[in-house]
């Protein structure tokens, strides 16, 4: 599996101790077949260290692989992830609203659940 930081990091500020939170996300990269095809699928990890002065760092991570096959779906998802800060508790819910949200589309595209 490749590894591949999405930017830069995002850090927050925390008021009540002094202390801040570094948000890294990551696009993973898979091979499907294991050599006999070309064909990748990406998933997305996302870490967040919690740093406090005089303390030791805390760090918690979520990944998800598998997820895509279309590296551009990927990547938007991760920029999206990105842009509203998700922390790796909430990913598995990001991602769950990301697949209703694109089979809803799906749906009316096709016409399904259209009432006439």
């Amino acid at each position: 599996m490749k590894k591949v930081q999405f930017g830069t990091e995002v850090v927050l500020q925390n008021e009540r101790n002094n202390g801040y939170i570094i948000l890294r996300y990551y696009l993973l990269e898979s091979p499907v077949g294991f050599g006999y095809s070309e064909l990748k699928s990406y998933g997305m990890e996302i870490t967040r260290t919690d740093r406090k002065p005089g303390l030791q760092d805390m760090n918690e991570c979520k990944q998800i692989e598998g997820v895509f096959f279309d590296i551009e779906e990927a990547i938007a998802f991760i920029a999206d992830i990105k842009k509203h800060r998700v922390m790796p508790e909430k990913l598995c819910g990001a991602l769950e609203g990301y697949i209703k949200e694109r089979v809803r589309k799906q749906r009316e595209k096709c016409g399904f659940g259209v009432k006439k």
